[in-house]
């Protein structure tokens, strides 16, 4: 740890240190993670986890996942049901 700011809150720390929160960092190594196994660059089959939405009206993105339904609670923190909303809520980038 830094001497200087071992007094200092968590979030006067991150925010001294440009670093981001722990959320975010579970966030992004969570789509990181959803992008690998999307684009078959994971040794995950795609089918294990995921389905592509494949109804006519998925505006937006191309590469929307469609969510199951969920009769349990325990399922809704399934690793494939976390990170539905958010990788279906990116923007969709054009390819170079």
């Amino acid at each position: 740890m830094i001497p200087e700011l071992k007094d200092l809150p968590y979030a006067e720390r991150l925010e001294k240190l440009n670093l981001w929160t722990l959320e975010e960092r579970r966030v992004r190594a969570d789509l990181i993670e959803v992008y690998k196994v999307v684009h078959h660059l994971s040794a995950v089959p795609f089918e294990d986890l995921f389905e592509f939405e494949n109804s006519s009206c998925t505006r937006g993105y191309s590469l929307k996942l469609r969510k199951k339904r969920c009769r349990l609670d325990l399922r809704l923190y399934f690793f494939s049901e976390r990170v539905a909303n958010l990788w279906t809520s990116l923007d969709e980038q054009p390819h170079p």
